[in-house]
């Protein structure tokens, strides 16, 4: 499958036209959907924590938008529509109102009000271990208006912030379950949500199941399914056999080599989901070697990107310019991604007096995709006299190092938010705590820039700025973007009712079993 650049646009521009899995044109009216079964879903990883304020994977996300609900809601060309908010205002640019829904029950039993909003903004703000910060760092308090609106006060105009909450930093969790778990949370999330769908159990390395919540607030539609059963198959040619076998329903990434294969398999349904991801590594600014300026521009002109791009995703993606992808409104073709120059590469060598070439560490998740990655960019680092060691790690081990700043370079892999702000922002702003600025940079000029993104509020000025910001990420390059991926999604052909939203991620809601 070749999907060059303006075949990837063509794709994002026609996602909303395509039909529902399982439902083909005039077929939908004739099957009414039914309620029952357990639908068999297979990930290539393991989950991190049920814990949405403590989160950083995207595996983690695609059970959060089945038990957890966030203020305000994605549709198919991302728009934002209500969800736990029935209605939004913004009086003035440093003022966000939300009139909350009423009648909606958290899965314990205890009423989603007002002030059980305030206690997860609060919390996502204080809580030592919140990877939220960044998301919410606009944010200056939140007010109890009434027992279902609250007042949103920000530090300063925050144009990104509304898409912010559509996700995890939009999404309630129940303050009693909060203080009585406690850690325990990350494991259990037993009563924590409000979705259509309540948690079960999580075995690790066998299965996550959730149920049916009979009491949803919702009456339209789903939920239909009884259950949901995740189950982490690593073995990537495993998990397509389970999938053509019956053993699984749904495959949650269809890896760039198997696609052809799926395709052309009449026994499964194949769904190409622009994505709003951005796949890079990131540099760490702190101790050497990429301290050194230099040295990474040397590590950035070693790279063939055309060549990962094709040879390791088999061009199921494109070659990246940066953390902004095509789907975006903000992303400037004008802009190239960084080609490969060894005579450029041996200059940054010498001018940051390493002439012979130096040796580091790659950090990276230990999938064979990912591994294959690192070894061409090992083989390319070598022909600029560059020495790789590759480190494996497991999802966890790859989350705490990045946190902790263990590593040297380290493969990174964000799956997008719907404003370019999410896949920026909270990588490269300088703030103190916890963040997902792994590189550490803090540069004055680059703050600034991502300040004013978020002050302004016209689009066109705000693509301007992102322009900007995106020629200096390539030359201080705190993070190499190599390519901006498709996400295959497989489906049985019992699987009705899914409709696909660019954020890639599988909601669940109306999904029934034929």
């Amino acid at each position: 499958m070749s999907v060059s650049r303006r075949e990837f646009l063509k794709t994002c521009a026609v996602m909303s036209s395509v039909p529902m899995v399982g439902l083909a044109p005039g077929v939908a009216a004739a099957q009414a959907p039914k309620k029952g079964g357990t639908l068999r879903v297979g990930f290539y990883i393991e989950a991190a924590t049920m814990d949405p304020h403590l989160s950083g994977s995207k595996v983690d996300r695609q059970v959060y938008h089945n038990i957890y609900e966030p203020l305000v809601t994605l549709d198919t060309k991302l728009g934002i529509r209500p969800g736990l908010a029935e209605s939004w205002s913004q009086p003035d640019p440093r003022t966000l109102v939300f009139k909350l829904r009423r009648g909606v029950r958290f899965h314990d039993g205890t009423d989603f009000t007002a002030e059980a909003a305030k206690f997860n903004f609060d919390r996502m703000k204080t809580e030592p271990k919140s990877v939220r910060k960044g998301e919410v760092a606009s944010i200056d308090s939140v007010d109890v208006v009434d027992s279902h609106t609250i007042k949103i006060n920000l530090k300063r105009p925050d144009a990104a912030l509304l898409a912010t909450l559509t996700d995890r930093a939009g999404m309630m969790i129940s303050p009693k379950v909060v203080q009585e778990r406690g850690a325990e949370l990350q494991r259990n999330a037993k009563g924590a949500g409000t979705g259509p769908f309540e948690f079960v159990e999580w075995v690790k390395d066998a299965h996550l199941v959730i149920k049916r919540n009979e009491g949803y607030w919702n009456r339209q539609g789903g939920p239909y399914l009884d259950r949901v059963r995740y189950r982490p198959i690593l073995d990537d040619t495993v998990k397509l056999q389970s999938l053509q076998s019956g053993e699984i329903d749904v495959m949650d990434y269809v890896q760039p080599r198997d696609v052809a294969a799926v395709k052309a398999d009449k026994n499964v349904v194949v769904l190409d989901v622009p994505s709003l991801a951005a796949f890079a590594y990131q540099l760490n600014h702190q101790k050497p070697p990429f301290n050194n300026k230099a040295l990474r521009q040397a590590v950035a002109y070693s790279l063939d990107l055309e060549q990962i791009v094709k040879g390791v995703w088999l061009n199921v993606g494109v070659p990246a310019n940066g953390p902004i992808p095509p789907t975006s409104w903000a992303y400037d073709k004008s802009i190239p991604y960084i080609k490969r120059d060894l005579a450029k590469a041996k200059a940054r060598l010498a001018e940051g007096g390493k002439p012979g070439g130096f040796e580091f560490t790659m950090t990276t998740a230990n999938i064979p995709i990912n591994v294959q990655e690192a070894e061409v960019i090992q083989a390319q680092l070598r022909e600029a006299g560059i020495t790789t060691k590759i480190k494996l790690v497991d999802a966890a081990t790859q989350l705490s190092d990045g946190n902790s700043r263990n590593f040297e370079m380290i493969s990174y892999q964000w799956s997008g938010r719907p404003d370019p702000d999410g896949n920026i922002y909270q990588f490269f702003r300088t703030t103190p705590g916890t963040s997902l600025n792994w590189s550490g940079i803090s540069n004055p000029k680059l703050d600034e820039l991502l300040d004013k993104t978020r002050e302004v509020s016209n689009q066109a000025e705000r693509k301007k700025l992102y322009s900007e910001l995106i020629r200096l990420l390539q030359d201080e390059l705190p993070m190499v973007y190599t390519v901006h991926p498709v996400e295959p999604k497989a489906f049985s052909p019992r699987v009705q009712g899914y409709e696909p939203i660019p954020d890639g991620m599988m909601r669940f809601k109306d999904v029934w079993l034929k």
